[in-house]
């Protein structure tokens, strides 16, 4: 069984994976699925802050805890959620604590 694309038929399991990786993609950006780890631009939008907040934040050392993925400059960082509820947690302030 085959689908067919512009490029012509696409053989059943190479569909199937594109269909389940368009879905995974959405799934993820819809926010149906909740990874571990978000990258900064997800940690940000999960904290409720910028992008550059974050960043910022990260180099001066006053950011949530993070996992370099790569020593090089530039390289890919992500935030574990638990880190950043922590984070969030630590600075509340007013109201009455439990």
């Amino acid at each position: 069984m085959s689908s067919t694309s512009l490029g012509g038929p696409i053989p059943a399991e190479s569909f199937a994976r594109q269909v389940a990786e368009q879905a995974l993609a959405e799934f993820l950006r819809r926010g149906v699925i909740s990874p571990e780890f978000l990258d900064t631009s997800s940690a940000a939008t999960y904290l409720g802050m910028s992008r550059q907040w974050l960043e910022i934040a990260r180099h001066k050392g006053e950011g949530p805890p993070y996992t370099k993925l790569s020593d090089a400059k530039g390289g890919a960082v992500r935030y574990r959620r638990s880190d950043l509820d922590a984070f969030m947690a630590e600075r509340r302030v007013g109201g009455a604590r439990r």
